[in-house]
C-alpha cells in the first residue's frame, strides 16, 4: 500500500527517520544515553504510528491489531490511574515509591524484565509496596512492529517466566504502545491483561526544563500555551478525558521533577486516584 503524507508530517518524518539521529536538548545533556535514545526512538515510533492512523482507514487498523494501547473507552469519570514504564531505574522508582507513600495514591509499574533481573532488590521493593503494582512492558523493550512473531513470542514468555513472581494480576503493556493479532492472542493464552493509556504524558518529549520543542508538541498534542508546562499539559489532557490511565516513565529526569506537584495538581481538581485492578477501569484494559 502506497503511504501519502500531509505536507506537516512529512517535516516530522524527515526529522524522526533522518540518518543522523537529532541532538539532545542541551539540558538533556547530563541524562544516561539509554534515556536519551529512549526519547528519540519513542519520537520515531509515535510519528510512523501517526502517519499509519492517518492514512489507514479506522475498521482496517482495528483488525489489524497494531495499536492495542488506543483506549477508546472512557475512564470512570473523576478517576485518575499512574502507570510508570520503563523500571525499575536506581534512584527513580524509590523516589517514586515515596511519593506514593507521601500522598498515599497507587501506581502502577510496568517493568522491562531484564531491567528487573538487573535490579531484583528494586523489583522486590516495588512487589511488597502497598501502593504498587507490577506489571509486565517485555524483556527488552523492542518495537513489536519491527520485530518477526518468533521474537515477539520470546519477549512475552522470557519476561513472563522472569516477573512471574512479581505479577498480581498478570497486567501487560506493550512498548511505544505497538502491537499484533498473534501477541494479542499469547498474551491472553499466558493470561494477562493488556493495559495501554487514556493519557500520554509525552515526558519523553519533555527536557528537564519542562519544555517540549514544536515537532514533539505536534506529536503529542500539547497545546502551544502549555509547551513550557509539563504539568499543565498532564492536566489539562487529563481534564479533557475527565479521568484516566495516565502513561509516564520512570527514566525521564523532567517525570521525577514534576511529579509531586503534578499529583497535588490532580488532587486540588478534584481527582481521585485508583489502581489499575480497580473494577471501574475493567472495561479500559484489553
Amino acid at each position: 500500500m502506497k503511504v501519502l503524507f500531509p505536507a506537516a508530517l512529512l517535516t516530522l518524518l524527515g526529522c524522526a527517520q533522518a540518518q543522523t539521529p537529532p541532538a539532545a536538548p542541551a539540558s538533556a545533556a547530563s541524562a544516561p544515553a539509554s534515556h536519551v535514545t529512549h526519547a528519540i526512538e519513542t519520537r520515531a515510533a509515535r510519528v510512523r504510528s501517526l502517519a499509519e492512523k492517518i492514512n489507514r482507514p479506522p475498521e482496517e487498523l482495528k483488525q489489524s491489531c497494531r495499536f492495542e494501547s488506543d483506549i477508546a473507552t472512557a475512564p470512570p469519570p473523576g478517576v485518575v490511574s499512574l502507570s510508570f514504564d520503563d523500571g525499575p531505574e536506581p534512584g527513580a522508582t524509590e523516589a517514586i515509591l515515596a511519593l506514593l507513600d507521601k500522598h498515599q495514591i497507587p501506581a502502577s509499574f510496568f517493568l522491562i524484565a531484564a531491567k528487573a533481573q538487573r535490579h531484583p532488590e528494586l523489583a522486590t521493593l516495588v512487589k511488597s509496596h502497598p501502593l504498587a503494582l507490577v506489571g509486565n512492558h517485555s524483556w527488552s523493550h523492542p518495537n513489536f512492529h519491527d520485530i518477526a512473531l518468533l521474537k515477539q513470542t520470546h519477549e512475552l514468555e522470557r519476561s513472563d517466566t522472569a516477573l512471574a513472581a512479581l505479577e498480581a494480576p498478570k497486567l501487560f503493556r506493550y512498548p511505544y504502545g505497538n502491537s499484533s493479532c498473534e501477541s494479542n492472542a499469547e498474551l491472553l493464552q499466558l493470561g494477562y491483561r493488556i493495559v495501554g493509556w487514556h493519557v500520554d504524558s509525552c515526558d519523553w518529549a519533555f527536557d528537564r526544563t519542562g519544555s517540549i520543542d514544536a515537532h514533539e508538541a505536534r506529536i503529542c498534542g500539547v497545546d502551544k500555551a502549555n509547551r513550557e508546562h509539563f504539568v499543565d499539559h498532564v492536566v489539562t489532557a487529563v481534564k479533557a478525558r475527565k479521568g484516566g490511565i495516565v502513561l509516564m516513565h520512570e527514566i525521564h529526569p523532567n517525570t521525577l521533577a514534576k511529579l509531586d506537584a503534578l499529583i497535588e495538581r490532580l488532587l486540588a481538581e478534584g481527582f481521585k486516584f485508583a489502581p489499575l485492578i480497580d473494577p471501574a477501569f475493567a472495561a479500559s484494559l484489553r
